[in-house]
């Protein structure tokens, strides 16, 4: 595994597609109680209204945490390795040369 993706950042990772996938299902299937038949002229249109609604908001989610991810990797190649430099000449705590 690269030195980038964290175990903090799996497990925010893991958090946040779990975000994506289940809070539009839940509003999803929240609204369609509104809308069942017998109270709704057309609940059955409304309900595929709502799902393909929950469909383009999960989609969307995830493309975010998708971009969100791409962005940690951009950063992680960009800072690349640790590397122990040289210390300023005349530090405190370093013998003078």
């Amino acid at each position: 595994m690269a030195a980038w993706f964290t175990p903090r950042l799996r497990r925010r990772a893991a958090l946040a597609v779990g975000a994506a996938l289940l809070l539009p299902w839940a509003t999803g299937q929240f609204a369609k109680g509104f809308h069942q038949p017998g109270l709704d002229n057309d609940a059955l249109r409304h309900q595929l209204l709502i799902d393909f609604i929950v469909i383009g908001a999960i989609v969307f989610a995830l493309t975010m945490v998708a971009t969100w991810l791409i962005g940690c990797w951009v950063t992680g190649v960009m800072k690349g390795p640790r590397h122990q430099a040289d210390g300023f000449p005349g530090a405190p705590g370093e013998p003078p040369p």
